[in-house]
């Protein structure tokens, strides 16, 4: 076995006790196979995912940066209006901050564009990787992730743009009647809902879109419309899996500092693996539903469906299994030897209807040879006889036991009347 053949040889070669592989220990299903690529692959997936972060961290950097401007920037303006401590007296701080924040959120978010843009063309790579690994095919993941570079990165380059776009559209609404007032309170609330929607629909678009870039050969429109179509008409679906998908970010957005701190070294080493893996395995659960029908051999690529023959022979395995269990007699780790069920051994031979006393005397016999092979058997256990459950403590004040106590007979009171008169007695009891 490897265990002690060293490290090396368990790096390089893998444990040798391991199972042979067969087709039936693939996943059945996305979700197994999402618990499957988690268990088995994760190494591969924090490669990916350091990957990808190469290229977000410019967008990462801008967006910390535009906060620690925002904080020094609040701290200089005279929000005290200067009164008893400087001259001039400003009088419209609050306004002064308010417009200086608007100013650096505009610029977040329209330099955001470009740096989005450039993380897309890292993700680019990741999808193409994860792709490969839910098709279980082989990967190296430093070649495989600039391949899907090479070959995939215009689709998610004007992709990205509509994204930056539409979050840019969000951000500044957001922003924009926050600080303007004289806007009735109604048209604040609809402008922002109709933002949060489009952008809604961009993302449900984009979860379509970047995994259709790295599966099938398909034009601009073609991915576009795809895409609109699968956004629009799998609304609930899609909103569930995008949540899943972007809960780590947004408690990362949301928690304090203190609290976040924990989620970013998450999120650091998987989190955009988990983002790709989610979106890849929930689209071709899609796409095996509407579009691999029409393409032989892309249906459930990766998944093991078995067969109706293969259910029954491991229902007729299972049932054989369950049988043979319940039908094991457990055995005390204690004793060294069997002992004999009750079906075993000796066995008394019952008394006529009209016995006598010799029909006493050999049940006697039998009661105490039976007794005899009891006590042979556990000779043997570990232990005193309380262990076994057996008791030698004496039934009456005279130190009989059960076994052994012998009061006489109502036939041999009555002086030794005749076989026939024995009828009357117990059947275990003798003089």
């Amino acid at each position: 076995m490897a265990k002690g053949k060293g490290l090396i040889y368990r790096l390089t070669m893998g444990r040798d006790d391991l199972p042979d592989f067969t087709p039936s220990k693939l996943p059945g299903t996305r979700w197994a196979q999402f618990k499957d690529i988690f268990r088995n692959r994760l190494g591969a997936l924090v490669k990916i995912n350091l990957l990808v972060l190469l290229f977000a961290l410019p967008a990462i950097a801008w967006y910390i940066i535009v906060n620690l401007m925002k904080q020094v920037d609040g701290a200089m303006v005279p929000y005290s209006s200067n009164i008893g401590v400087g001259y001039p007296v400003i009088t419209d701080a609050a306004l002064i901050g308010q417009a200086r924040a608007f100013s650096f959120e505009i610029q977040r978010w329209l330099i955001m564009i470009p740096l989005l843009m450039l993380a897309s063309v890292g993700l680019a790579g990741g999808f193409y990787v994860i792709r490969r690994l839910v098709w279980d095919q082989g990967i190296a993941v430093g070649g495989d992730f600039f391949r899907g570079i090479k070959y995939n990165f215009v689709p998610f380059l004007w992709s990205s743009l509509f994204v930056g776009l539409s979050l840019f559209l969000v951000m500044f609404n957001i922003n924009a009647y926050n600080n303007i007032t004289n806007i009735h309170q109604a048209w604040r609330i609809v402008g922002i809902a109709i933002s949060i929607i489009q952008f809604l629909l961009i993302m449900f678009m984009m979860m379509f879109l970047t995994t259709q870039a790295v599966t099938y050969k398909l034009k601009t429109w073609g991915l576009i419309k795809n895409s609109f179509l699968f956004a629009i008409a799998l609304v609930p679906q899609n909103l569930f899996f995008l949540a899943i998908s972007i809960i780590p970010l947004i408690l990362i957005l949301v928690l304090p500092v203190m609290f976040s701190v924990f989620f970013i070294m998450i999120y650091a080493f998987i989190g955009f693996s988990f983002l790709i893996l989610v979106w890849t395995l929930y689209a071709h659960s899609m796409f095996d539903r509407f579009i691999n029908d029409k393409i032989e051999g892309a249906k459930n690529r990766g998944i093991y469906k078995r067969t109706p023959e293969e259910i029954e022979r491991d229902r007729e395995e299972k049932a054989e299994r369950d049988r043979k269990n319940r039908n094991v007699r457990f055995n005390n780790p204690k004793k060294k030897k069997k002992v004999s069920s009750i079906d075993e051994g000796s066995t008394f031979e019952p008394l006529p209807t009209t016995f006598s006393r010799a029909d006493l005397a050999r049940l006697q016999e039998q009661k105490e040879a039976v007794k005899r092979e009891i006590d042979a058997e556990y000779d043997d256990v570990d232990g005193s006889d309380a262990d076994d459950g057996l008791s030698d403590a004496p039934d009456d004040a005279t130190g009989q036991s059960a076994e052994t106590a012998q009061p006489a007979p109502a036939a041999e009171n009555a002086g030794g009347a005749d076989d026939g008169a024995a009828e009357e007695t117990a059947p275990d009891e003798e003089k």
